[in-house]
């Protein structure tokens, strides 16, 4: 060990989106900012796509994917592409502004229908996400308030319904709380703290209105690829949701065959099984069974995260290709 380094310490870089009344950290998963009620921070603004901006970890730090129609602006400027984030870099979404943030900071070493949200003073919703969603002011809470203690309370939502347990003297609703009070939430309660207000809100997931002159969209309009040491991660957008899923190497390399094939064929195109096979397992003599057979892998992959795969391949004429929306936005990288 160099004499330098403390032990048990891990230094880890952070990012985080500042929000009005709040602070919500970038984590292993993607932050979701737009009107529907399934976003990580909802916006009820008639000028803000459902699904608006996408904000991830990347492999070299936080980065930007507009998703929907209407603009998003990075530092003044109209953002139309996956771009990487720098601190104190200013997203504009409608009216919103959020600033990127970033530090290096220690860490102990460690071997429905009805989506909840909590409304801050400002109007801005964050979604209440996982089993247990912590709510206080250091990095390791899911939404961070500045100037409050760690883990001040936490909501589970295993019952259905929103639980608060106080972490903290000095949370109230409806009363003052002790250390260790378990309180069952209704929609529009208010919690209270620090004098900073959260109010509860209950909100129906998004229903897309089917009619005999349309259906709802089954074909990717945004699909994102991107490589890991093993395998790689797709995150795609169907029907006005996301998914995201990992794939193993040869998986992976069956997307991206199929999203970057050999000119002067496109994403979208039939791509010719003998051609995916000598990129797949170049210099093996692979065919159609072993295609066959990572193809079934790869719908089963994408079946386990919910992901209907029907829509998304089609085979023709000893072609296979992968199903986008018109205007479909693809990135590989």
């Amino acid at each position: 060990m160099e004499p330098s380094k403390k032990p048990n310490v891990l230094l880890t870089k952070n990012y985080w989106l500042d929000a009005p009344h709040g602070r919500v950290m970038i984590g292993a998963w993607a932050i979701v900012i737009g009107r529907s009620p399934d976003c990580n921070i909802v916006l009820e603004q008639p000028e803000i796509s459902r699904h608006h901006v996408l904000v991830r970890l990347g492999r070299d730090g936080a980065e930007l994917l507009p998703l929907g129609r209407e603009p998003v602006r990075l530092n003044g400027v109209e953002c139309t592409e996956l771009t990487a984030l720098r601190p104190e870099d200013r997203i504009e979404v409608g009216t919103w502004v959020f600033t990127v943030g970033e530090a290096e900071i220690e860490y102990a070493a460690r071997g429905a229908e009805t989506a909840w949200c909590l409304e801050c003073q400002g109007g801005l919703l964050h979604l209440v996400t996982g089993p247990t969603f912590r709510v206080g002011g250091s990095p390791g809470d899911d939404l961070i308030v500045e100037g409050w203690d760690p883990q001040v309370f936490t909501l589970n939502l295993r019952s259905g319904e929103p639980v608060l347990t106080a972490l903290r003297p000095g949370v109230s609703c409806g009363r003052e709380l002790a250390e260790g009070d378990r309180v069952t939430l209704a929609n529009d309660e208010l919690i209270t703290h620090r004098g900073e207000s959260f109010r509860v809100r209950a909100r129906q997931a998004h229903k897309v209105a089917v009619t005999q002159s349309r259906v709802r969209p089954r074909h990717a309009v945004v699909v994102l690829l991107e490589f890991l040491p093993r395998g790689g991660r797709l995150t795609l957008e169907i029907g006005g949701r996301l998914h995201a899923t990992t794939l193993s190497d040869r998986r992976c390399d069956l997307v991206a065959c199929l999203l970057q094939p050999p000119a002067p064929l496109s994403a979208g195109d039939f791509i010719p099984e003998e051609t995916l096979c000598q990129q797949i397992w170049p210099g093996e003599k692979n065919g159609r069974t072993e295609l066959n057979s990572l193809l079934y892998r790869l719908r089963r992959n994408l079946a386990e995260e919910g992901i209907k795969s029907a829509p998304l391949f089609e085979r023709r004429s000893g072609g296979l290709r992968f199903c986008l929306a018109p205007g479909a936005r693809v990135i590989v990288r």
